[in-house]
Formats: structure tokens, sequence, C-alpha cells
């Protein structure tokens, strides 16, 4: 990133609108180079001329992309715990809506904490039987569900829309169930077993998973194994252990990497590719193709 003077960026600004689709593209490139502090010029020339608009946003998209991968970087160079999952989703969040206010969010999962807490006094309950009614709380008084109408819409894989429109996929809607439970002190995991993804109880004497995609439903190890081999696989008991916080955050970029590449030349494709480039550079001993 560097500073331009006021008249460089100005005469870019007029080559903006150049009706010639590649040089445009090639000025766009150049404001992303000088980043942030072009913005003011751009919503400026944006406010008056309206026919730059699309051009506008997909710059500053694009400046607020490269910021976000710096902070990405930083992130998983010292992501390690589970803790550090929830950070990874919001950050992954802000890929297609950049200026998320990621405290507001969080906040909503302390008031889903707080509410539970309030209701069920969580601190006397043992985890086991908590996390049982945490599963009610979440799936049937909240009304947190699985998509299955429209499964493959992005959204169900940005954790503030979840939070706000109830639905999600598997592994959302497990990363849900997972916060509001660090919050109550419960012992829980992700688990990314093939086909599905789970929240497992830690700690008890007989592993217990909770399936959110299916309405907080428990399952035993038995139940694990019989829908893994339903999908033609060979059972192995390591399917079922706590996923590294960084092979969950690349499997939520995965899901939407599958659903963008589905239309061409999506710029979405690009970031989430390369995100997911920064989480496999950070652990070049995992097969990439097991994550």
């Amino acid at each position: 990133m560097h500073s331009p003077s006021e008249t460089k960026i100005q005469a870019l600004l007029r080559l903006l609108s150049d009706p010639n689709e590649q040089v445009a593209k090639t000025i766009q490139q150049e404001f992303v180079r000088i980043g942030p502090s072009a913005l003011p010029f751009l919503e400026k020339a944006s406010a008056e001329d309206t026919a730059l608009g699309s051009r506008v946003a997909f710059v500053k998209d694009e400046i607020c992309f490269e910021q976000l991968k710096g902070e990405f970087s930083t992130f998983v160079a010292h992501c390690s715990r589970q803790i550090d999952w929830e950070q990874g989703a919001f950050l992954i969040a802000k890929v297609a809506y950049p200026y998320v206010d990621i405290p507001h969010y969080q906040k909503c999962l302390d008031h889903l904490a707080e509410e539970f807490r309030t209701k069920w006094h969580a601190e006397d309950t043992p985890p086991g039987k908590c996390a049982r009614l945490l599963s009610a709380f979440l799936f049937k008084d909240k009304g947190f569900s699985g998509n299955r109408i429209h499964y493959h819409d992005p959204d169900n894989s940005y954790l503030h829309r979840v939070i706000e429109s109830r639905q999600g996929i598997p592994i959302s809607l497990s990363a849900i169930y997972v916060f509001v439970g660090n919050r109550l002190g419960l012992p829980l995991a992700g688990v990314g077993m093939p086909g599905h993804f789970l929240v497992k109880i830690e700690g008890e004497s007989t592993p217990q998973f909770v399936d959110c995609f299916n309405g907080g439903a428990f399952l035993r190890e038995q139940d694990c194994e019989q829908f893994i081999t339903a999908s033609g696989l060979d059972y192995d008991p390591q399917f079922l252990e706590k996923s590294p916080t960084r092979l969950i955050l690349a499997r939520m970029l995965r899901n939407l990497l599958s659903i963008y590449e589905r239309e061409p030349e999506n710029p979405m494709t690009v970031r989430i590719q390369t995100l997911l480039q920064v989480l496999e550079e950070s652990f070049p001993e995992q097969n990439p193709s097991s994550l």
C-alpha cells in the first residue's frame, strides 16, 4: 500500500470511468494497491457519478479484503485453542460482510448464554444434563434449525447471519452451540467426521455427541458409526475425535468455496481460496485433501 498524491488519485478516478473494461480493471487494481487512503476519494466520486457505483464497490471490497487477509494471517499464526474458532468464524464472515459489527454479535451470544443461565441455573447443573438443556433451549425455545430448503445459501456459513436468521448448516449450527456452551463453561468440542459435523461433550464416561442440524439430537458412538458405514466408509474411531481449530475453519471455507465455484468468475471464489491457502500454509504437514 502506498500514498500517492491527490492529483494522481483524481487522474485515476477519471480513468475509472473509461468504457473499456480492461482499462477500468487496470485502474481498479491500482486503487487496490493504493489501499484505504483512496476510499474517501472513491466514495465521493461514486456519490457524484452513480455510473461508477459497481466499479467503486468492487474496489472497496478488494481493499477491505486485502486488510482482512492481513488480519486473518495474523490470527492464523497464533490460533491453536478451541476458543479461537469463534474469532476465526467471525473473520470468515468479513469476506462477504466486511463491515460486520463483530462485538454486536458476540453480545448476542452473551445474551443467549445469560438467558439460559438465568432460566436453568446452569452453574448447579451437571455438564451432561446442562448440554441437553442447552440443546432444547437453542433448537426448540430459540428456534435454531437446519436450513434444508436453501442448504447452499452462503449465508448459512456466515456466523452473524446464522445468529440473525436462526438457520444454518451442521458446522455453523454446531458453532453456535459450542460458542454459547463455552460461555456456560461446558466442555464442548467440534467434530468434523466425514459427511457431517457434530459437537462432542468431553469428559463423559460414555461419549455423547450433539447433532445440531437435526434439532440438537443426542447421539452415541454407535449412531455415528452407523452413519459413517452407511456412507460407504470403514469406521475409524479417530473420525469422532475433536477437530483442531484450523481444520474446522478450513472446512467452513471449503463449504463456501463449493458454493461460490458454481458461479463462473465470482470474485468470492478467489477470496475464499486465498484464506484457505493461508490456513493450509500454516500447517503444511496436513494433507489438504483431508480438510
